[in-house]
């Protein structure tokens, strides 16, 4: 291995320290200055790989290879690679790698990591738990055990691994992510929330993780909740149209609608072809009585995507709501039952579409709705069946 930069070792400790971001800058500043340096390629290339950017982490490697031919994690790292994207040589080779009595934990973790990604989920946890052995508090191994145990079924062992993962790293983000949303598959919301805060705080400048927390806030009904968080996403994020969507609609749900309004419109002026944006617009219209202006933006919505189930249905029902309209509710929503045959919503509205013309249709777009349907789409569509025969 080449003599560390100091770049390099202020990245490393960046690492350290839970702040990926600088430490890949510091890389990169490393090998601005020095090219070859091995140790800036390496330690590059295994922050590109945590992140999932494997096309740069691997042309990272290969660079690092070309500098030090017998570098051994290089070519494990891309071993693994080969393996994930199916070639079987790769992947004995890292059987064989993993079979030797000297194999460390990385040759472990890259097998099972390899394992992992093809479904295999008992050996993934075979091979993850003998590298634990050797390093019982590496937080990526807790992790990745973790994922093998959940792909198992294994949900509480799968917790405890998070969870531990959780208090050995205090800078990483993905434990209690992972954890809070295996809570909320199983209805654990109020200890998802404290994980999923937890994960946030963690990183507040990641933005993709505010959507999450701010929807785990509207399942569990504390709008205001919801609402202070998405000031929180739009604060960190001014530039991004998900942000001025999400406190536009918390907004909208606790009665601010003039505040809604204008943050609905900074979406749409972040990304002009926003659909959701438009249909709380619409929603906005319809609380404010104006039919007109509520019709305005759902065939805007409708227009920008006739396939897309949340226009078709919105417009549906408005288009329900007047004399006559039940045929040109039916007619959009076939357009959008031809791309999602069995989305529910879509299948409720069309059996309340067709209630009055063709009962037996109906009755089987109902049926489709109750099979697959939330606990309130369900309810709705047993109604209707019961109205219906």
């Amino acid at each position: 291995m080449t003599k560390v930069s100091l770049q390099s070792a202020e990245a490393a400790r960046l690492e350290k320290q839970g702040k990926p971001e600088e430490a890949i800058r510091e890389f990169e500043r490393a090998l601005a200055h020095d090219p070859q340096d091995g140790n800036a390629l390496l330690g590059l290339a295994r922050l590109r790989l945590s992140r999932g950017e494997n096309d740069a982490g691997r042309a990272l490697l290969r660079r690092l290879l070309k500098v030090e031919p017998q570098n051994a994690e290089a070519q494990v790292h891309l071993a693994r690679l080969d393996a994930v994207a199916g070639d079987e040589k790769a992947l004995e080779a890292l059987r064989k790698l993993a079979a030797r009595k000297d194999a460390d934990a990385f040759v472990l973790l890259n097998l099972g990591q390899a394992l992992l990604t093809r479904g295999r989920f008992e050996d993934a946890a075979e091979a993850f738990e003998r590298a634990l052995r050797l390093q019982p508090e590496e937080s990526s191994l807790l992790l990745a055990l973790g994922m093998a145990r959940q792909g198992q079924g294994k949900g509480e062992q799968a917790l405890l691994h998070f969870q531990k993962a959780t208090e050995v790293n205090p800078g990483d983000y993905q434990a209690p992510l992972l954890a809070a949303r295996l809570l909320v598959h199983q209805g654990q919301l109020n200890r998802a929330l404290t994980l999923m805060k937890q994960a946030v705080e963690r990183v507040p400048d990641k933005a993709e993780l505010y959507p999450e927390l701010i929807q785990l806030y509207l399942l569990m009904g504390e709008t205001k909740g919801a609402m202070r968080t998405a000031a929180e996403f739009r604060t960190h994020s001014p530039r991004n149209a998900a942000a001025a969507y999400l406190h536009g609609l918390t907004n909208m749900m606790m009665g601010y609608t003039q505040e809604a309004e204008r943050l609905l419109n900074a979406s749409l002026s972040l990304e002009p072809k926003g659909i959701d944006a438009r249909l709380a617009l619409a929603n906005i219209r319809r609380m404010e009585g104006d039919q007109v202006g509520a019709l305005k933006w759902l065939e805007e919505a409708w227009k920008l995507n006739p396939q897309a189930p949340g226009p078709a249905c919105e417009l549906a029902v408005l288009f329900m709501s007047q004399p006559g309209g039940a045929a040109q509710a039916a007619q959009l929503l076939g357009v959008a039952l031809g791309a999602h045959p069995d989305e529910p919503s879509l299948n409720l509205n069309m059996a309340l579409a067709l209630a009055d013309s063709d009962v037996p249709k109906a009755r089987e777009h109902a049926l489709r709705a109750k099979a697959r349907g939330s606990k309130s789409i369900r309810e709705h569509a047993e109604r209707l069946l019961s109205r219906l025969s």
